[in-house]
């Protein structure tokens, strides 16, 4: 029996014997409120092994905030308001612009649950091995998220400031907090979760050793992962565009009492919505079915220190437990402070949701769930799982006194990589196509004119008497954004790999090794109108990579090279020592950017960190502009810069890249060292005593430099990422 840290007790142990001439060799661990595991060895005849395993694992996630325990209703809110709060006991997240957050929302507490069965049988015959096997798995998640059970309140510049340019001026948010007008936020009334996703998985390999110098691996699997299901049905299941809802009739007439010239009333259609899983649909989308995986991969002796290993497979992405979105049974009430831009204020501190707090209807109100509403998240109801292709080919060589080198290329293809899609855009014929911001255009777009919606959809902002023109341009006019995923992304990946290895001899050994990689995706569109990703590097691209570790056994004390006979006190001092390292230099990785202006060629531009951080780490002069409007006694005048509204891009075909090539984040460059000091007090009891420097030398990496051009950081770096140096010291003994 062992008790660790985590406050978790295991039990160990392992059995041997026959049975009808079986013999079943076998151990098994126990943890306590962690999980169970059995492995089963039979050895059936001495070509034939049957190895059985069967577990359960659980892994509990709580969130708790620290100010949990405070009572909401002692902030002065009405006690009308208080009792909407379901006995909330945290303080409620107040958000701000200039001034400091505070509050939070409740985390969730989830605990997530893996059960697996996983038989292999292994035959021997010739030169072959054959395995083959299922692999059964059920994983859960039992979940409950309160989140906002209190309220958010954001508070803006919305209705405080002077003019529509003035909304970076300090301080307008807090005005509009001491009004006690909030310009946003919700409450939530979340509904807890049960979900199980089944997995199936079969196999076969045969390792054939073809000759003394060539092995072939040759193998194929299946995999079939079920689609994601909720105990209760308490789920999505897909958006049907042509779904009728309930107030499509009366929308539609009153669209021609008064229609826009752009859209004639035989065209302004109004279905489309949510479906609910249930009725013999109980997985949140339809599974995939083609999940065939074959692998090959071989071994060639070249000479007696040469080897060539080369292998080809496909891999299938797994979804897990993916695709939970809980309309109508997570329902949020948002704050909507006006109908009218501010004309008329109808949301304050002292009753934020005039029109109460809505109550979850289940999938009772089928497509007209969530009207007036963004909807996100949810999985179309055909999604394919990803695959992926990998293939490498390589050397190996074995050098005099224990040297190793080795060189690979290593490379792989995705395809049918989940992206993630907003089907209810304005069309991009209404967008501008300007590369600086264009007013008419986004006077045009957000103009109110008269809301069919009018009174159909309370408690949203769609229920005011006016709507803006973009909206009923969309393809789904009664939601805002409706987000879901596809899966038809791709990506690349090219890697030469290099490694040299000096094993353990003589009181040394050096491993050291280098990438050069690019790694390309197309699983992002650069406009929500565009029909074709666009091609960038991937996040985790790191173009080069050198690793170096090594351990070095200082040759002193006995049994070592000086002072070998050295007993007591002075091989007590000058014996056992050794020191450890671990060296990483690394580049960057790519930096996102939004919808920024820029009036130059995006290939040039390139970060550099070598100078002063407080300055920009790349060229920020073409995000502005640089003539009259924006220079005071003829020059540049940052702040002007900043404020200038012509790089205040919306409603606009966007240029500017997601990931330019050669903005990156800073590279590492750590190196972690270690001095252990070994002592024997006799040949069964020993310490071990540590030094430990994490960044031992100090070296700073930043975080990524600031990339809104309307910030006054921009392209500065203002944090630190890493550590500073840390040294720890600790001591094992050992008998």
């Amino acid at each position: 029996v062992r008790y660790t840290r985590n406050n978790r007790v295991e039990a160990r142990g392992n059995w041997a014997g026959e049975v009808n001439g079986v013999r079943p060799v076998g151990n098994f661990l126990y943890r306590i409120n962690d999980g169970v595991t059995y492995d089963h060895v039979y050895t059936m005849n001495p070509s034939s092994l049957l190895n059985v395993r069967a577990g359960w694992q659980r892994f509990q996630e709580p969130n708790i905030r620290q100010h949990q325990g405070f009572d909401p209703a002692s902030l002065g809110f009405p006690s009308s308001v208080a009792s909407e709060f379901g006995g909330a006991q945290y303080m409620p997240r107040f958000d701000f612009d200039s001034l400091s957050d505070f509050g939070d929302n409740l985390g969730g507490d989830t605990t997530h649950s893996i059960y697996s069965f996983q038989p292999t049988v292994t035959q021997m015959f010739g030169r072959h091995s054959v395995r083959a096997g299922y692999d059964l798995r059920l994983y859960e998640e039992d979940s409950v998220n309160p989140n906002r059970q209190a309220g958010q309140y954001d508070f803006r510049s919305n209705f405080t400031r002077a003019q529509d340019n003035a909304a970076g001026l300090f301080g307008q948010d807090i005005a509009s907090f001491m009004l006690g007008i909030p310009t946003g936020g919700a409450i939530d009334r979340n509904a807890g979760r049960l979900n199980h996703t089944w997995y199936h998985g079969l196999f076969i390999q045969d390792d054939w050793k073809l000759s003394d110098r060539l092995t072939l691996n040759l193998g194929l699997r299946y995999e079939y992962e079920g689609a994601t299901t909720d105990s209760d049905d308490r789920n999505a299941r897909g958006f049907d565009p042509a779904a009728a809802v309930s107030i499509a009739a009366a929308a539609r007439a009153a669209y021609a009492a008064a229609p826009i010239p752009e859209l004639p009333v035989s065209q302004f259609d109004v279905a489309g919505g949510i479906q609910f899983a249930g009725g013999g649909s109980s997985g949140f989308w339809n599974a995939d079915g083609n999940n065939i995986q074959p692998r090959v991969g071989f071994a060639y002796q070249l000479d007696d220190r040469s080897v060539l290993r080369g292998g080809w497979g496909i891999y299938t992405v797994p979804f897990i437990i993916s695709g939970v979105y809980q309309p109508g049974f997570s329902q949020a009430t948002s704050i909507v402070p006006t109908l009218d831009n501010g004309l008329t204020i109808r949301a304050t501190l002292a009753n934020p949701y005039p029109d109460g707090v809505q109550e979850p209807p289940g999938a009772t109100l089928g497509a007209d769930t969530f009207l007036g509403q963004n909807v996100s998240r949810f999985a179309p109801l055909d999604f394919d799982n990803a695959q992926n292709m990998r293939y490498t080919i390589g050397v190996q060589r074995e050098l005099p006194n224990q040297w190793l080198v080795e060189g690979s290329y290593v490379g792989s293809r995705g395809w049918d990589l989940t992206t993630n899609i907003d089907v209810n855009n304005v069309p991009v014929e209404y967008l501008s196509t300007s590369p600086q911001r264009d007013q008419a255009t986004i006077n045009f777009l957000t103009q109110q004119v008269a809301n069919p919606f009018r009174g159909l959809i309370p408690g949203t902002g769609f229920n005011g008497a006016t709507i803006q023109r973009q909206q009923l341009l969309r393809p789904f006019p009664h939601f805002g954004n409706v987000q879901t995923n596809n899966d038809d992304g791709t990506s690349t990946y090219h890697s030469a790999q290099f490694k040299v290895e000096k094993r353990f001899t003589r009181g040394y050994t050096v491993l050291a090794a280098y990438t050069w990689s690019s790694f390309k995706e197309r699983t992002n569109l650069l406009n929500p109108t565009d029909t074709v990703y666009e091609e960038r590097f991937s996040n985790f691209d790191v173009p080069h990579r050198f690793v170096i570790s090594g351990i070095w056994e200082l040759p002193f004390g006995r049994g070592r090279r000086y002072a070998g006979d050295a007993v007591g006190l002075t091989n007590a001092l000058i014996g056992g020592w050794s020191v450890q390292a671990i060296g990483q230099l690394q580049s960057g990785r790519p930096i996102d950017f939004g919808n920024v202006y820029f009036n130059g060629d995006p290939d040039s531009l390139k970060t550099d960190y070598s100078g002063d951080t407080n300055d920009p780490v790349f060229d920020t002069s073409g995000f502005y502009f640089h003539d009259a409007a924006v220079q005071t006694n003829g020059v540049d005048d940052p702040a002007k810069q900043r404020n200038d509204q012509r790089i205040r891009l919306a409603n606009n075909v966007r240029y500017f890249p997601s990931r330019p090539a050669n903005v990156r984040g800073q590279g590492l460059h750590l190196w972690d060292i270690s001095i252990v000091k070994r002592v024997e007090f006799t040949d069964r009891v020993r310490m071990q005593f540590h030094v430990e420097f994490l960044n031992a030398f100090n070296h700073p990496v930043f975080n990524n430099p600031t990339t809104d051009p309307t910030n006054a950081n921009f392209g500065k770096v203002t944090s630190q990422n890493n550590l500073p140096r840390d040294i720890q010291l600790a001591a094992k003994i050992v008998f």
